[in-house]
């Protein structure tokens, strides 16, 4: 979709009444990054009557790159948030990134407080492929931070 089109959407859910839109990922292209960078000033700065404002998050994968980009375009709505992830699944973690369980969740843990450090108040964190965590691991990915 094009920023126009995100824009557009976005405006439409807020008339919806949606609390939380999640507007893209803006690391992944210039497009995407201006677009979450238009909602979040334009549509999260248009407060209602009765007080209502959405949340405006930007999706990044965690490191430090994505998360600065992120918040860099999230950061002028009234209400931002990252949402940042990372694969957690024994086959992501052994074969996409090369790390240890261990590994994960202090990168997890790491990537979260720098957003924190940023200024971004309100941090969401998934484990990517999560449905193929081992119980104690998921257990362990709930209550890291």
């Amino acid at each position: 979709m094009t920023s126009k089109e995100k824009l557009h959407i976005a405006r439409q859910l807020t008339k919806l009444g949606i609390d939380i839109i999640e507007v893209g990922f803006p690391a992944t292209s210039p497009d995407d990054f201006v677009a979450i960078k238009a909602i979040a000033l334009e549509v999260s700065n248009a407060v209602d009557p009765h007080g209502y404002v959405p949340v405006i998050c930007g999706l990044s994968r965690c490191n430090e790159k994505d998360i600065w980009v992120a918040w860099d375009a999230v950061r002028i709505a009234r209400r931002p948030r990252i949402h940042s992830f990372i694969a957690t699944s024994g086959i992501h973690m052994q074969y996409k990134l090369k790390k240890s369980k261990e590994e994960v969740i202090n990168i997890a843990r790491r990537m979260v407080a720098f957003a924190w450090r940023l200024g971004c108040d309100d941090v969401e964190f998934s484990p990517e492929d999560a449905g193929r965590l081992f119980p104690k691991f998921c257990l362990c990915m709930a209550f890291m931070i």
